[in-house]
């Protein structure tokens, strides 16, 4: 016997609500109906020293973390991302990482796999717990004005530094090269140093050996060191095409001039020096000037206090 359209339609119609039924029965439950239980681990982990991870403040302390789904992270791995974390220069987690910093809580992506970190009262022992900021120097950096280090920007403030490990540079070598690396010139580090911006680390041949420098969070510690000082001019000076004064390549571009501390010349004057020095023939300077091409810097004899220094503007 021949069905009719109308009984066809019908038909199809049943089948194709039996398949919606059933993608409906098949979809899983959420993390809360899979019978997922949050595990705190049995130590804590001790921040050492007031820092910040993004929009997330953390005083100095023993902190509890608590594993989101058990079966997907362990204590030992969540203490060391927590770490990690801490070590990041800019707050922005590596993906799929995101932040609830209402609640302390890093999740990778859209999934119950993460954790949640809160202050404890006293900390606590076991397995699984860590540590971040013990190799912290007791006094800060101060960057006068913003400053770059090639593409990596470092505004003005106060900064911590940290070793990345003991007994290789001490504090006070480590801010001292820190404001030697602020006066390079082209953001190219003197070999064998190199720059992880991802963490804010500069290291000498090895992750192992060298110093990061983060933001400063909380009271401030007494200060140790200090980029160089001297008056940033307003605005920049720009140089049309690549050009070079004795030994110190200039790209086209803009650059910034800044009189070095204790000088006594003008914005305007510094000015007019650079053009005139980038108009010399074959780049010699005229008696007594001299210039450091590490840093950029040109004074009225070597090492004299009188002078200012170009660097292309950030």
């Amino acid at each position: 016997m021949a069905l009719t359209r109308s009984c066809v339609t019908h038909t199809r119609l049943t089948l194709l609500l039996i398949l919606v039924a059933l993608v409906v029965v098949r979809a899983p439950a959420p993390a809360s109906a899979q019978g997922l239980v949050e595990s705190t681990c049995p130590a804590t982990f001790e921040v050492l020293h007031d820092d910040r991870v993004g929009q997330l403040a953390l005083t100095a302390g023993p902190y509890t973390i608590t594993l989101l789904n058990s079966s997907t992270l362990s204590c030992a791995e969540a203490s060391d991302l927590f770490r990690q974390f801490l070590e990041d220069w800019d707050g922005r987690l590596p993906r799929p990482w995101v932040l609830e910093a209402a609640t302390g809580t890093f999740r990778r992506g859209t999934t119950s796999t993460g954790f949640r970190v809160a202050k404890a009262s006293t900390p606590s022992g076991g397995g699984g717990g860590g540590q971040h900021g013990a190799l912290a120097c007791p006094s800060y950096f101060t960057v006068v004005h913003d400053d770059h280090i090639g593409d990596f920007d470092i505004s003005a403030g106060r900064y911590r530094i940290t070793l990345l490990s003991a007994g290789r540079i001490s504090c006070s070598q480590a801010s001292s090269l820190f404001a030697q690396f602020l006066q390079d010139f082209d953001g190219i580090l003197t070999s064998p140093w190199f720059l992880d911006e991802e963490t804010g680390s500069f290291m000498r041949g090895s992750r192992n050996i060298g110093f990061r420098i983060k933001p400063l969070s909380g009271p401030p510690p007494p200060p140790d060191g200090s980029a160089p000082g001297g008056n940033r001019c307003g605005g920049t000076f720009r140089v049309l095409h690549n050009d070079r004064i004795g030994k110190l390549r200039l790209p086209a571009g803009p650059y910034s001039i800044t009189i070095i501390k204790g000088s006594s010349l003008s914005c305007q004057s510094a000015s007019r020096l650079f053009r005139q020095f980038l108009n010399a023939v074959n780049g010699v300077l005229p008696s007594p000037w001299a210039v450091n091409v590490a840093t950029g810097t040109f004074t009225r004899g070597r090492g004299g206090g009188t002078g200012f220094r170009v660097k292309p503007a950030g």
